[in-house]
């Protein structure tokens, strides 16, 4: 089967997946999905950044990271004791086992940041879902506004693109692409906004679109670098024709945090 017979097949059987548990009025289902989306992500992450460390320790650092995406959930107030409580837990599982000290540091850095990227930031998806007046509604804003960056950066930079934006971590990243994405993203809220959300406002869709346009390729090129910075070109196999789970995440992750906190922080 071609490569993209399989994005095509992968996608046929996971966005209805995806569509029912964002629409579905019982929140919890969404919120789960998140968790072990979480502990998929923190699970690739460990095995390309800490392979060379026991597996204890991979698992010690996948566990602290669903546990901080489960404490948010439940108890988001908290957040700032969670992050506190899942950054020592995290420290002290390499602290018990540092390795070769030469590279214990590195380690520490690479624990505490998974359980942050992959614990934290996906959870704030969960809870805009739940908490956020119309949270099915600013999920799927959202992922739709990623989508479309992506895609309209894609095109955009075939048919245009001429200054690179940041060759070294992604070589097919141009300024061009990225005036694209913003473009498709910003008209992707507005049609939205006319069809089926109404309850978004002009100014919704400009502070969503805006940011997104600049906080998904940030995302895309942090898991560019940490793929690079190891030699892989994907981040597994989970998703068969598209990598990793983690490659098709990279994006949302920062987009969603950004979502989370404009509608439930400054909105």
């Amino acid at each position: 089967m071609s490569n993209l017979a399989l994005r095509v097949l992968t996608a046929v059987v996971a966005l209805p997946l995806l569509g029912a548990l964002i629409v579905w009025q019982e929140p919890l289902g969404f919120g789960l999905l998140v968790i072990v989306v979480a502990g998929l992500a923190l699970t690739e992450y460990v095995h390309l950044v800490l392979a060379a460390a026991s597996r204890r320790l991979r698992a010690e650092v996948i566990a602290v990271g669903v546990a901080l995406a489960a404490a948010f959930y439940l108890r988001p107030e908290l957040g700032v004791v969670w992050v506190l409580a899942a950054l020592v837990a995290a420290s002290t599982a390499v602290l018990l086992e540092p390795g070769e000290l030469a590279g214990a540091g590195a380690r520490l850095g690479l624990a505490g940041f998974g359980v942050l990227y992959l614990g934290l930031m996906p959870a704030t998806l969960a809870v805009l879902h739940r908490d956020a007046p119309h949270g099915a509604v600013w999920v799927c804003a959202a992922i739709a506004v990623t989508f479309g960056n992506d895609t309209g950066a894609y095109f955009a930079g075939r048919a245009f693109g001429r200054h690179k934006l940041y060759p070294t971590i992604s070589p097919a990243k141009t300024v061009e692409g990225g005036v694209g994405g913003l473009v498709a993203g910003v008209g992707i809220m507005l049609a939205g906004r006319a069809t089926v959300a109404s309850t978004l406002t002009i100014a919704d869709c400009l502070l969503v679109a805006v940011p997104a346009a600049v906080l998904g390729p940030i995302g895309d090129l942090v898991e560019s670098m940490i793929k690079r910075s190891v030699g892989a070109k994907d981040s597994g196999k989970l998703l068969p024709g598209h990598g990793g789970l983690l490659d098709r995440i990279d994006a949302l992750l920062f987009v969603s945090a950004w979502t989370y906190v404009y509608v439930l922080h400054l909105r």
